[in-house]
């Protein structure tokens, strides 16, 4: 029975464990993959935009691109017709929380190995709330 209880008390220690390292994200835990201030810009103005079209309380103010290289797009005849990129947002709402969210942006493919310059939203992913900076 003790060897029960000891198992018991080792499984709820280690669950307990990531409970209380996800719940206490912080942004400047996270590593960037690249890096390019005027891409992160445009992303933060890009989901600012979304956000207030959305009514969303929320407003975004720092973000970090999480992507080590661009991920090209291909069409059905296996063409680059674009390239995405994963930036992670930071986020803080009127309530006093902050969460982080992941985006996922693309630049349209123009000619030979050229892109637009513009990032166009593609997807949200998940969000969760962190500590506050």
């Amino acid at each position: 029975m003790a060897k029960f209880f000891i198992v018991l008390l080792l499984i709820l220690t280690f669950l307990g464990s990531h409970t209380y390292a996800q719940n206490h994200a912080r942004f400047s835990d996270f590593k960037a993959g690249m890096t390019d201030e005027n891409l992160v810009k445009q992303a933060l103005k890009i989901a600012n935009e979304r956000a207030l079209n959305l009514r969303c309380p929320e407003t975004y103010t720092k973000g970090i691109i999480l992507s080590y290289n661009w991920i090209n797009e291909l069409d059905k005849n296996g063409f680059v017709n674009a390239r995405r990129i994963h930036i992670e947002l930071y986020s803080e709402r009127p309530d006093g929380r902050c969460a982080i969210a992941d985006y996922t942006f693309k630049q349209k493919h123009e000619i030979d190995d050229v892109f637009s310059k513009r990032l166009i939203f593609e997807k949200v992913g998940g969000s969760y709330f962190v500590d506050c900076e």
